[in-house]
């Protein structure tokens, strides 16, 4: 049988709405991409309303009917059987407030905390229902314990801050180390890593913390002020050459050693990249505030 009926729209905007029979396509895997598109291609089992809120639909007295209309609504899920009672279907989704986001237009932050900390833990933070549209970047909830200081003092051993990415390559996404000099600001009463302003570290010989050289950024470096050294880890330090393969040919060998393992900072033995040279933490915290800091102020 044809059932049709209206959702309401709101002022001076088109409200889409999913309709499914059955709750058909949401129980197919999202996986199962064949399956999914043969459903949505059947419009005896899905179908959107136009622009002016009508659909129609086929089913049968003894199905159940589902209507999703975007994130700020609730679904709804009404029996065949009702809808059949009705003179007219109106439907009227029932919204869910947004989440509102803090406004803060502070730029330079109150206090700066500049340490090596080590990640006790790093959660993703749902966005998908806050106010003023999705965000471009990815948020974080981070705690880490403060392992050493080079900026103001954080009167606790762990600090807890907020950070934000953006889709950034594996070495620049610093929930991917386990230790990291990083800078975290405090905006409008909230501890924020300032975007992307971190360096993985690791122990060495003799009780420091160092990184390895990033010869992709060694080039946009222009002070003599603090040129990489010798370094001698207390633990290996190694990476593999290509993750996605054990075998790299050796004209992928020569492209890496130019565009990120020089031969002026790293040996590679067995598919694997040693880093010999890198810079100490009190030095990137110099050059960090020569290239960054200043200017930023």
């Amino acid at each position: 049988m044809k059932i049709e009926g209206l959702i309401k729209q709101p002022t001076n905007e088109i409200r889409r709405s999913s309709i499914v029979i059955n709750d058909t396509l949401n129980k197919i895997p999202e996986s199962d991409r064949s399956r999914r598109d043969e459903i949505l291609r059947n419009q005896n089992l899905v179908t959107v309303n136009d622009d002016k809120g009508y659909f129609t639909i086929t089913a049968k007295p003894s199905d159940s009917i589902f209507f999703r209309f975007g994130r700020f609504y609730h679904p709804e899920k009404y029996l065949i059987s009702d809808l059949m009672k009705l003179d007219k279907i109106i439907i009227d989704p029932k919204s869910i407030p947004c989440i509102p986001q803090k406004k803060c237009d502070q730029e330079i932050p109150s206090h700066l905390y500049i340490f090596v900390g080590k990640k006790i833990n790093v959660s993703y933070v749902d966005t998908s229902m806050y106010c003023g549209g999705r965000r471009m970047d990815t948020k974080y909830n981070a705690v880490y314990q403060i392992e050493q200081e080079f900026g103001e003092h954080h009167l606790k051993p762990t600090i807890n801050f907020t950070a934000y990415d953006h889709d950034s390559k594996y070495e620049y996404d610093f929930t991917n180390y386990d230790n990291v000099l990083i800078f975290v600001g405090e905006f409008c009463g909230d501890l924020i890593q300032l975007k992307y302003q971190f360096f993985p570290v690791y122990k060495t010989k003799d009780g420091r913390w160092a990184t390895p050289i990033d010869t992709y950024m060694e080039s946009s470096y222009k002070s003599d002020q603090f040129i990489p050294t010798n370094i001698i880890f207390d633990k290996p330090v190694a990476f593999d050459l290509l993750r996605s393969n054990k075998n790299p040919s050796e004209e992928q060998i020569a492209q890496l050693k130019k565009i990120k393992f020089s031969e002026k900072y790293y040996k590679i033995e067995n598919g694997k990249v040693i880093p010999i040279m890198g810079r100490y933490a009190e030095d990137l915290v110099k050059l960090w505030n020569e290239l960054y800091w200043e200017k930023l102020k």
